[in-house]
């Protein structure tokens, strides 16, 4: 006997333990049914009612689908946490989370002019940029549109005056230099509001430093300011030109690779509201 007849001569066998006839049931569900019954060894399996077996898979198909659910939801807010946590961290306020090119309203040529040089300034096409002009007309806006694509941090003059202040504190965990050191290594650094606080000299150096490092390290950097420059001042210089607040020496570093955006026109909160 070669390995076929031993394979017919075992087949033959099983078929004598193992066998299938198709047969009348009832489900105590959903009434007669016909089903196939399988006999192994003599012992009986089904017949299974086709409609129960439809729906276990409708029951597995509904589980598996509120679990891909529930991954899908628990992904969707990791990633929202992180958006969130990344937004906290560049310091952006609320108001700015979505800020972006595309839903910035440019309706005169000044502003679509305004938007294409902070789009040069993402593209690194330059790296200074000086926004000056009246509350809420996107200073802060286009601003911030830059940081979600650079990465960075936004921080007003009062904030950063006073988190250097704060390691004057004996046994502050951080020094003045460590501070403004990190902000000189930002990937893009905004300062805003500049003019509001008081100044001085100790105000002028650090600001001074900051913009001198990023110079030289090639690292964009917007400062925004409700002055005027002295180029714009209508009473040829006074004493809300914004060189008061940043000194000749900045304001040399600002123009080398750098433009001056003037936003006028109204103010866009008063016209929301």
């Amino acid at each position: 006997m070669d390995v076929t007849d031993d394979i017919q001569t075992i087949g033959e066998k099983m078929s004598n333990v193992i066998r299938e006839s198709d047969e009348d049931a009832v489900c105590p569900e959903h009434g007669p049914f016909r089903g196939i019954v399988t006999y192994c060894f003599g012992i009986k399996s089904g017949p299974n009612c086709p409609q129960c077996a439809d729906k276990r898979e409708q029951e597995r198909a509904e589980r598996q689908r509120q679990e891909e659910e529930k991954e899908r939801q628990e992904e969707a807010a990791q990633l929202e946490y992180q958006r969130l946590e990344k937004m906290k961290k560049a310091n952006i306020e609320p108001a700015f989370y979505e800020a972006s090119f595309d839903n910035f309203n440019a309706s005169t040529d000044e502003q679509r002019h305004n938007v294409e040089k902070v789009k040069d300034l993402v593209n690194g096409d330059i790296k200074k940029i000086v926004m000056t002009g009246k509350n809420g007309t996107g200073k802060t806006h286009l601003a911030c549109a830059a940081l979600h694509a650079l990465g960075g941090k936004i921080m007003t003059m009062y904030e950063i005056s006073t988190t250097i202040r704060a390691s004057y504190v004996k046994d502050s965990y951080e020094d003045e230099l460590s501070i403004v050191d990190a902000y000189a290594h930002l990937p893009l650094f905004v300062i805003d509001e500049i003019g509001r606080t008081k100044g001085g000299d100790v105000e002028a150096n650090w600001l001074s430093y900051i913009i001198d490092k990023r110079h030289v390290r090639d690292l964009p950097t917007i400062l925004i300011s409700n002055k005027h420059t002295r180029k714009t001042c209508d009473k040829n210089g006074c004493a809300d030109c914004l060189e008061n607040y940043i000194g000749e020496d900045i304001m040399s570093r600002l123009c080398e690779n750098g433009v001056l955006l003037k936003f006028s026109g109204d103010d866009w909160r008063k016209k929301r509201s």
